[in-house]
């Protein structure tokens, strides 16, 4: 079908920016005194900020740290691979038409 490509390649990109920005946020949590409105982390920070305050009250800390960026890396990346991986629903879709 007509859409599944242009969707793979925007979805591909987008998720894979997303798993990035995550793990530079769990970086960035190692080092408290990071200011996160500076150049580069406000890059990092803009985007996820939201998404990190959506589940900070469903997430409960570990240990006293704060594990949202590390659920929302494993968000992304199982979309990735479930979507897009090399088996993925996507992937088939195109390949094999399924």
């Amino acid at each position: 079908e007509a859409w599944v490509q242009p969707t793979a390649l925007v979805l591909g990109p987008f998720l894979n920016f997303l798993s990035f920005a995550m793990l530079c946020r769990v970086v960035a949590s190692w080092y408290p005194e990071t200011n996160l409105n500076k150049v580069p982390w406000v890059f990092v920070a803009w985007p996820t900020e939201p998404l990190l305050r959506l589940v900070k009250g469903v997430v409960p800390p570990a240990f006293g740290v704060d594990i949202t960026p590390v659920f929302w890396l494993a968000i992304f990346t199982f979309l990735n691979e479930i979507l897009l991986g090399q088996q993925g629903l996507l992937v088939m879709k195109m390949k094999y038409g399924i």
